[in-house]
């Protein structure tokens, strides 16, 4: 394989020129926008040409979507790193909530206006990114139903309607919105929902239930 400069691969390279992007992009969408967003001013903030950047991406969407797999993928770690050596399924519940709802105030600027304005494909691929998200609060609704925390009818799609529950707080929070409020308010919400308020292992279940088999898994916004 070919060694560039500074004993760097190749591949070593690539990976820092999209990196590269990718955080220039970042930046550019913060500042300017979905409109604002282009190559030009891409390539401008990352100290490219465009042709780089056209060698990388096609187009915005799909730089869109390489961007904010790499922002999953950096959340996943530091949630991962947050809930290491957590044992109580509540406790690593609330972590997850309070995590996402700080994240939404944080300089990542995807919200529903933008997601209006990109193509569908892209648009499903981009929440398909999500689904590890999912899996991680099912695995602990599951771990907390069977250790008798939670009380659930079905795990998976509480899984979904917790994380959809978070959404709406996505836009308010992004414009400056006092994410220790919401956090107060969303926490015991979600909280109650699964059965968890109040309630010792192995308790007597709960009545409250995030999602009815069989009726609308809509989220409910608290």
């Amino acid at each position: 394989m070919p060694i560039l400069n500074a004993g760097h691969t190749v591949a070593e390279h690539k990976s820092a020129t999209r990196t590269r992007i990718l955080r220039a992009f970042g930046e550019v969408l913060a500042r300017e926008g979905w409109d604002g967003a282009s190559f030009k001013a891409v390539a401008a903030q990352a100290g490219l040409t465009r042709t780089v950047i056209y060698n990388y991406y096609s187009d915005k969407s799909e730089m869109l979507l390489a961007w904010s797999a790499h922002e999953i993928e950096r959340f996943l770690d530091l949630l991962e790193h947050r809930l290491a050596g957590m044992e109580d399924p509540r406790e690593m519940l609330q972590t997850v909530v309070e995590l996402v709802l700080f994240e939404f105030a944080g300089p990542h600027p995807v919200t529903p206006p933008v997601m209006s304005l990109i193509p569908n494909a892209t648009k499903l691929e981009f929440t398909s990114q999500l689904n590890e998200l999912e899996d991680v609060v099912y695995r602990i609704l599951v771990e907390g139903e069977r250790s008798g925390v939670f009380h659930l009818i079905d795990a998976r799609s509480a899984s979904r309607c917790i994380l959809g529950c978070l959404d709406p707080h996505r836009q308010t929070l992004a414009e400056g919105g006092a994410v220790d409020e919401v956090v107060a308010r969303v926490v015991p919400f979600v909280m109650g929902a699964v059965g968890a308020l109040d309630r010792e292992p192995h308790g007597e279940p709960g009545c409250a239930t995030i999602c009815d088999a069989g009726e609308d898994n809509s989220p409910t916004e608290p």
